[in-house]
């Protein structure tokens, strides 16, 4: 093993600041215990500048001086590729040699929700950030709400999504970095970067290493827990770098980054015993080593949602749209996708009755307090009976009924409209039949064989919701509770 690897993983007793990656050890293929409960203040330029921006932040919002502030915001899911992805690029504005910005970054999740993802309270623990979040503003600390607030803005900037949410619509969109379907807005956006990729957090270390050569960093730019939290993202939506959906530049911003993590060290400790030219000797192949090392601690974490009920595990990874339809009756629809990581089989487990009709009772409460119209729930599972092989389902519900929203007729033919276009355009899927034999109720289909995960699924039904056109001047409103 070469001496760079094993200064990474932690298996040599050459002394360097190698605390920062604070990767498990391994032993027989078992991993010491997760840390991921002990509540402790970070340490370190990044827990540090996190807590005097935001304090920063929250002051001079009091005082009128919103205009000021750049805002980067991932997505509503707040996974760890959009927590990272946030932090990296505004921490990255905060510390340009020149053109230095106001920036924050935002986590879209509300507080009683952050213990829903335990892998993003590791990651920023690994990063030597304050435990719970503490560091992060979260949406529920603004004092104004995001509508309101997004008018008076210097602007703000999309990682990890490219369209922004409704309460966000009227703010200026600076700059969107992406690795999702182009929705082609706020074209004037600058740097406008959508491209490929299996991490957020790629695109934006890859603008960082750019703006090095282009416009100089200060001298705490990049610092270790910034590094690590960047490369556990990549590490986790990459699969180590191994997944089919790892593109050249997820591996490109990988190697960077631990060639910076290196090089740092090497500078700052006078103390190593390592001839700083082997830096360079770092290869692909001791890459993969760390990357998978990451990706173990990670998916264990992730993977701890045994105490989660049914309403947590839709809400823990819930993406909500505004979008246009062709509809005079009904100009704008709310649509949410989940992504849950159990079989229905599995969910209904966790339901009081452990039924079919008790699983959908609790996904209409939940998506009639946040208004949905539509709502998908995608499941990926490993199977028991064919070898372990990755299955998906995809469940369809159109909801009718509260305020000012779809009629019964109204809803059933979107429902139709919607049916037709997922059943035309992804190959594979069967319909799923319920354990005790009955039909769905109305406005409600569940298929089996699903190929494809969101990122395709949402795009397609977001298309199809926006070229609905259908008319119903007299269809009333149905406001009675619809028999489970």
């Amino acid at each position: 093993m070469n001496p760079i690897l094993s200064l990474i993983i932690g298996l040599s007793s050459i002394l360097i600041t190698i605390s920062q990656l604070q990767l498990p050890l391994q032993t027989d293929h078992h991993y010491s215990k997760l840390s991921i409960d002990i509540q402790n203040l970070g340490s370190g330029p990044l827990s540090e500048w996190s807590r005097d921006i935001k304090f920063q932040f929250l002051n001079e919002l009091s005082e009128g001086r919103a205009n000021e502030w750049i805002i980067v915001m991932g997505n509503e899911a707040g996974d760890t590729d959009s927590m990272a992805a946030a932090i990296g690029w505004a921490y990255h504005l905060n510390h340009l040699k020149s053109k230095s910005q106001k920036a924050i970054s935002l986590l879209q999740t509300v507080e009683d929700a952050l213990d829903l993802r335990p892998e993003n309270q590791l990651a920023l623990e690994r990063a030597s950030m304050s435990s719970h979040h503490r560091d992060i503003l979260t949406i529920d600390e603004l004092p104004i709400k995001p509508f309101e607030l997004s008018r008076h803005l210097n602007g703000i900037v999309l990682v990890d999504h490219n369209y922004p949410t409704a309460g966000w619509k009227e703010a200026n969109v600076i700059s969107i970095i992406d690795h999702h379907m182009d929705m082609h807005t706020n074209n004037s956006a600058n740097p406008r970067f959508i491209t490929t990729s299996a991490s957020c957090s790629s695109l934006v270390a890859e603008l960082i290493f750019n703006d090095e050569h282009e416009l100089g960093l200060t001298d705490r730019h990049l610092p270790n827990g910034l590094i690590t939290l960047l490369l556990r993202a990549i590490a986790l939506d990459s699969r180590g770098l191994k997944s089919n959906k790892t593109k050249r530049i997820d591996k490109k911003s990988a190697l960077r980054l631990f060639r910076k993590f290196i090089k740092q060290n090497f500078e700052n400790d006078q103390s190593n015993t390592i001839n700083p030219n082997d830096s360079k000797k770092l290869e692909n192949s001791d890459l993969n080593s760390i990357m998978n090392h990451f990706l173990i601690e990670m998916k264990y974490a992730r993977e701890q949602l045994d105490a989660l009920d049914l309403r947590d595990l839709l809400r823990r990874d819930w993406k909500a749209n505004a979008v246009h339809t062709q509809s005079n009756d009904y100009p704008i629809l709310s649509l949410g996708f989940a992504s849950v990581p159990y079989s229905l089989i599995e969910q209904m487990k966790r339901t009081p009755e452990k039924t079919t009709p008790e699983w959908f009772a609790i996904q209409r409460a939940f998506t009639s307090e946040i208004g949905a119209d539509v709502s998908i729930v995608l499941t990926q599972f490993n199977s028991t009976s064919k070898g372990g092989e990755k299955i998906r389902e995809l469940v369809l519900v159109v909801a009718h009924g509260w305020g000012k929203r779809l009629g019964s007729n109204s809803a059933t033919n979107l429902f139709n409209h919607l049916k037709k276009s997922i059943e035309d355009n992804l190959k594979g899927l069967e319909k799923w039949d319920r354990p005790d034999g009955k039909e769905l109720l109305a406005r409600r289909m569940v298929w089996k064989g699903l190929k494809d995960g969101r990122k395709i699924v949402m795009p397609l039904v977001q298309e199809s919701v926006r070229n609905w056109s259908y008319e119903e001047h007299n269809d009333r409103n149905v406001s009675h509770q619809e028999e489970i």
